[in-house]
């Protein structure tokens, strides 16, 4: 009977994976590129490396550097990185029997299964992230040992360097084992050792991005320090929070969203209602790997609102999904088996739902692609103005098809301008906004 059921277990986890990866390349060939203003940050920064410093970290450019070398497109190469981050993780559970079938359950789910086809860099964080939890669940059943303290500091350095967010990560895992150490009474020299390996990891990556860009944390000139009216500010948080947490929003569909969008608040709630139902169930054997993930979700998901209070930082799922990460672990640990196949089979039939829209609904981007091109000049100095009616409509110059343009545009080498005025010069190549969109 057991063998049975291994073996349906088996089949029902190679139809998730093998769906997802379809999803990947449907989603990458019937699409606009899947891109997003920061995407092309990151495009611009791998492009040329030592000129185009923004701020972000280097180190999802500079992998999208590297791997270009390979593929010849800084675009391709960004969409490798994002799916072998996926493979990575289901991979190195599977050969490490690290809770394989809820981890491949939780990075084939909302929201993580709609950010792989993006070109941001919270693929490879995720990756980095998740064997950061393997190194801390090492560490909470066999105590300090050498290998992780080291390990840990190297992931540390790379989680940082692709995003900074990765300090809270740092921060409430040093103090989630800090406690773990006094209470099972583990080497307090151990533990600070670990301490200093990992805060060393991560002060090296600020050190390198200081000499980089001039801050430690890329320049925050731009941002807002102004906190907001606390209580609009709690009403945001809240039907935000509501919003975003329903896995529902797995769907592409326009039209399933719309109708799924009354009872996200409703699932939401019931998602929380389900961790304390658990809390409750288990009491004091709730383990301490499972205090490590709610103490982390809990820590970085008011690290990000802070954050954003202060700062208005960008405050979607996609950031938010760096702390959600650990709350949908907790979950699928604490689930029955015969609950996470029943999500899978969810899954499974939101992927052949999306896979069909995308069929129906989605243009080849091919076609945009030929499109392009011919609007393409061939200018003496490879530069290219893109003219806009309104500079500041930020809708335009974020549609995706403006977006895959200027990704061409970086592909082929060109430096690209924006403006409302046609550049004058005789060898100049000026191509109107809406004749990319047309």
């Amino acid at each position: 009977m057991k063998i049975l059921l291994d073996k349906k277990d088996t089949i029902l986890n190679l139809t998730v994976f093998s769906g997802v990866i379809l999803f990947f390349i449907l989603r990458l060939f019937l699409s606009s590129g899947e891109l997003r203003p920061d995407s092309i940050q990151y495009l611009l920064q791998a492009q040329n490396f030592w000129q185009c410093k923004v701020n972000f970290p280097l180190g999802y450019a500079f992998c999208i550097k590297i791997l270009h070398l390979i593929t010849g497109s800084y675009l391709a190469a960004s969409k490798i990185i994002n799916l072998l981050s996926y493979i990575g993780i289901i991979a190195f559970s599977y050969k490490k029997k690290f809770f394989f079938s809820q981890t491949l359950l939780v990075f084939s789910f909302y929201p993580f299964i709609n950010l792989y086809t993006l070109s941001l860099s919270e693929p490879l964080y995720f990756l980095i992230n998740y064997l950061i939890i393997y190194c801390i669940y090492r560490v909470i059943e066999n105590g300090f040992h050498k290998k992780y303290i080291f390990s840990t500091g190297i992931l540390f350095f790379l989680l940082v360097s692709v995003r900074f967010s990765g300090i809270f990560v740092f921060l409430t895992s040093i103090f989630f084992l800090g406690f773990l150490a006094y209470q099972k009474r583990y080497s307090l020299q151990a533990y600070f050792i670990f301490v200093l390996s990992s805060a060393s990891g991560i002060c090296s990556y600020l050190l390198i991005n200081y000499f980089y860009c001039g801050n430690a944390l890329g320049d925050r000139s731009h941002l807002q320090f102004h906190p907001s009216n606390i209580l609009g500010f709690i009403s945001e948080l809240g039907t935000s929070i509501l919003q975003d947490f329903s896995f529902f929003n797995i769907f592409i569909h326009k039209g399933i969203l719309e109708k799924t969008s009354s009872i996200n608040a409703l699932l939401s709630i019931c998602i929380f209602l389900l961790v304390i139902f658990i809390l409750i169930k288990k009491n004091k054997k709730i383990g301490s790997f499972n205090c490590y993930l709610l103490l982390s979700f809990l820590g970085i998901l008011v690290s990000i609102i802070y954050s954003h209070y202060t700062t208005k930082i960008d405050y979607n799922i996609r950031i938010k999904s760096t702390a959600y990460l650990y709350l949908l672990f907790f979950i699928s640990l604490n689930i029955t088996r015969k609950a996470l196949n029943v999500l899978k089979l969810f899954v499974v039939f939101a992927l052949t739902i999306n896979c069909f829209t995308l069929i129906k609904y989605s243009e080849k981007i091919t076609r945009q692609i030929k499109w392009n091109e011919t609007l393409i000049c061939t200018p003496n100095n490879k530069s290219v103005h893109i003219i806009y009616k309104d500079l500041k409509d930020n809708t335009v110059k974020s549609n995706a098809k403006i977006l895959l343009f200027k990704a061409l545009l970086i592909d082929k080498g060109y430096v690209f301008y924006e403006s409302e005025i046609p550049d004058q010069r005789p060898s100049s190549c000026n191509i109107k906004a809406s004749e990319i969109i047309r």
